[in-house]
């Protein structure tokens, strides 16, 4: 083994009589406890995950077998990242929003990397098995309501780590001993295609009480453990996904030999009834225009019909989509998704885009470049002949953006910050970060204190059913022997 403190340790005897020094044995144990449960399958679980996971996890034992042993494979200290985030999930299921195509691609990178990756919801099933496997997660995984859900509850955060937020109640007072949580909280990283936003910015005071302006956290140590696929202002984690060795697979359709077609970025009708689209009746017009004919792949949702002029080709799947968007000469944004990454995938394959503003004289820099009034700022930012905007109640301007556009063909384009080399780099730089030390920091910069919650957060987040409210008294956390 290498370790002296693991010798003659065999994984087919008792684990009574396991050296008690030895990591390796541990955390063979504690992987072997997470697999039977998942084979049994009577916990509550996300059932579209546990082929992936079971697979996962019985090639996760070969890391801790004797070196001498057959299958043993050499993996990186604490390899796994436990993630009960939902759009990691469902890529298992083929998901296709913007969430669900930059997780497809951070698993990937994991893997690449070395690492492994498991699926695990819900919110209890995900805690239990943080629980089980302290000695084998890297990282925890999950969107802010339910990381917010288990550091403000004493019965899932580790005794220490607590604190309740600004302005709130110890909730901690009446919980025994036995019932304190265990997770640390220097290990909950929330993964979030948005990132915490300025206080004064997405109507952060409705979805979770916030008053004033500036910075905070959904992840109280600051912004440093949440990963977002922008590079956001602030502190948050750059972790951006590439699409170019899938796309640089399809075949690139030369300019003259496209159709005349625009197609719409909608993929849903309502999108043409949003605040920022523009007025129905443009796309009327420009239906009636010479020179190209515009398509749509949105859903037609009920009490929202198409514009007058447009019919759609229907709903596409990932990979037909794909075909799609690579045999137009321009893509078109109305105002929704905020942000896409069809956007990229449209320039990768040489189609330039046509997106919007939603304010005359609009200035894209800082935090308006992401929740400011353009639609995909990062995509904007790039400019002509591969990204055209237009003001959203400009008709003449909206027009004559797809007429240069159309006329201008442009080659494969991918930002430098979305190529291979660059997304694999951020992933190994964020998987190999001390995230202990990095604790251990936050506190001394805090006066030893763990840092809080800002007021409100919490109790808004559960007033809209996002949060949990904690788990129930006579809970006890699952303790490795």
């Amino acid at each position: 083994m290498g370790d002296k403190s693991c010798s003659g340790w065999d994984p087919s005897l008792d684990p009574e009589i396991d050296p008690p020094s030895c990591l390796k044995a541990r955390q063979y144990r504690q992987v072997s406890s997470v697999l039977a449960r998942e084979e049994e399958g009577k916990h509550p679980h996300w059932s579209f995950t546990t082929n992936h996971n079971l697979e996962t996890l019985r090639r996760l034992l070969n890391c801790y077998l004797p070196t001498s042993h057959v299958n043993y494979t050499t993996c990186p200290d604490r390899p796994l990242v436990v993630s009960g985030y939902w759009y990691t999930a469902t890529i298992l299921n083929g998901e296709t929003s913007g969430e669900g195509i930059w997780q497809r691609y951070l698993v990937k990178e994991i893997e690449d990397l070395g690492y492994f990756w498991i699926a695990v919801g819900p919110y209890e099933n995900w805690v239990t098995v943080a629980e089980m496997l302290p000695d084998v997660y890297r990282i925890l995984w999950n969107w802010q309501r339910e990381i917010i859900s288990c550091f403000t509850d004493p019965r899932c955060i580790a005794k220490d780590h607590y604190v309740p937020p600004e302005d709130a109640p110890d909730l901690s007072l009446d919980v025994p001993d036995e019932e304190r949580g265990v997770i640390p909280l220097w290990a909950l990283n929330v993964i979030d295609y948005w990132g915490t936003r300025p206080k004064e910015r997405s109507h952060n005071d409705y979805w979770w009480g916030t008053s004033g302006k500036g910075e905070w956290s959904y992840q109280p140590l600051g912004q440093e453990w949440i990963a977002t696929p922008w590079a956001l202002p602030g502190g948050h984690f750059h972790l951006p996904y590439s699409m170019e060795e899938e796309c640089l697979n399809l075949p690139a359709t030369p300019h003259a030999a496209r159709s005349d077609h625009v197609l719409i970025l909608a993929k849903r009708s309502s999108y043409f009834d949003h605040g920022y689209s523009p007025p129905r009746e443009y796309f009327t017009r420009l239906s009636q225009e010479p020179g190209f004919h515009l398509i749509s792949a949105a859903q037609v949702e009920e009490g929202h019909p198409l514009p007058e002029g447009l019919n759609s080709i229907g709903v596409q799947k990932y990979e037909k989509y794909s075909e799609v968007v690579g045999g137009v000469k321009v893509m078109l944004g109305i105002g929704q998704p905020t942000i896409s990454p069809s956007i990229y995938a449209a320039l990768c394959q040489g189609v330039p885009a046509v997106l919007p503003y939603f304010d005359k004289e609009p200035i894209l820099e800082g935090w308006s470049v992401f929740a400011g009034p353009w639609q995909h700022g990062p995509a904007s930012l790039i400019g002509p002949p591969y990204v055209y905007s237009y003001y959203n109640k400009n008709y003449t301007m909206m027009l004559e953006s797809i007429q240069e556009a159309i006329k201008t063909p442009i080659e494969r384009y991918i930002p430098d910050d979305m190529k291979p080399a660059f997304a694999l780099s951020k992933m190994s730089e964020y998987l190999e970060r001390d995230l202990q030390g990095m604790f251990r920091d936050k506190l001394l910069k805090n006066g030893g204190q763990v840092p809080r919650l800002i007021g409100n957060a919490r109790e808004r987040c559960i007033e809209l059913k996002h949060c949990t409210e904690g788990f129930p008294a006579g809970r006890k956390p699952f303790r490795p022997t």
